[in-house]
């Protein structure tokens, strides 16, 4: 919900900035711009990266270049190079298309409504805007990977077999997991623990492309993030499983519902053989 409400904020904002850059003198409109274009593309990604950050400064870049030509072009560009990152992160070539089409459609009818109502009153404009935020959001109706995972995938293909391996189980597992069933203290330590295990990978990737394995005095390093990563990733699934199984033993145990139909079921019951009696009678 966070993140969505961060989304909207962001998209809001990119657009006002737009009418407002120009009135503010070539650098601090920039500014303005630049800054509204990395928070939309933080926003869109979900993740504090470089590459979305940077594809958010290229959309504010191309957006105030072709805003002055054609303000539907230039909110296709700010919206489409704002989610290039996320777009990156779409499993299938068909999906990816399909949210790289949402964003440069949306980006395009969020343009040419806030340009149109660009010098209209204040009321307006500001209908506008929340018009363009909304129609911003559309392109995350298509799933996109999880960016831990993506990762941790791209990362496997740049190693061996077994550190593959660790970090492919890894990737799958946080596709699948449901942090809403850990409390706040297990929460942060599993937080912790991916964020550990993504440096780890990290750490062994590098090592993979300087080809440290030549380097006999360094084995026993490789030797140790593998067996770091493997041991990360079945301490994850231990806890997720144990989260899973209390969370359906709890499920099981709560047979309140289940007491309360049974008992306004034989209530009804009675009610019905007595009124039956009734006519017979």
């Amino acid at each position: 919900m966070i993140a969505r409400i961060a989304l909207f904020v962001t998209a809001a904002f990119a657009f006002a900035a737009t009418s407002l850059a120009g009135h503010l003198g070539p650098v601090l409109g920039a500014c303005l711009l630049v800054a509204a274009g990395i928070a939309l593309a933080l926003a869109a990604s979900g993740t504090l990266t470089a590459v979305s950050a940077a594809g958010g400064a290229v959309g504010a870049f191309a957006s105030g270049v072709l805003l002055p030509v054609s303000p539907v072009v230039a909110g296709a560009a700010l919206v489409a190079l704002g989610y290039a990152e996320r777009s990156l992160r779409v499993r299938t070539t068909s999906a990816r298309a399909l949210h790289v089409a949402l964003a440069l459609g949306t980006g395009a009818l969020a343009g040419m409504v806030a340009g149109h109502y660009a010098a209209a009153d204040l009321s307006l404009r500001a209908v506008a805007v929340v018009i363009s935020a909304v129609l911003v959001a559309l392109p995350q109706l298509v799933e996109a990977d999880d960016p831990l995972a993506y990762a941790l995938d791209g990362l496997a293909e740049e190693v061996g077999e077994e550190p593959a391996k660790a970090m492919r189980a890894g990737a799958e597992l946080r596709r699948t997991v449901d942090e809403s069933m850990l409390d706040r203290e297990a929460t942060r330590h599993a937080r912790a623990t991916w964020q550990s295990l993504l440096r780890l990978s990290q750490a062994r990737a590098r090592l993979e492309r300087v080809g440290v394995k030549r380097r006999v005095r360094r084995a026993a390093v490789v030797q140790r993030l593998d067996e770091r990563l493997a041991e990360h990733v079945t301490a994850l699934e231990r806890m997720y499983l144990a989260a899973d199984e209390a969370s359906a033993a709890e499920a099981s145990l709560n047979d309140r519902a289940l007491r309360s139909v049974e008992s306004s079921g034989a209530t009804l019951e009675t009610m019905a053989d007595a009124l039956v009696d009734e006519v017979e009678v």
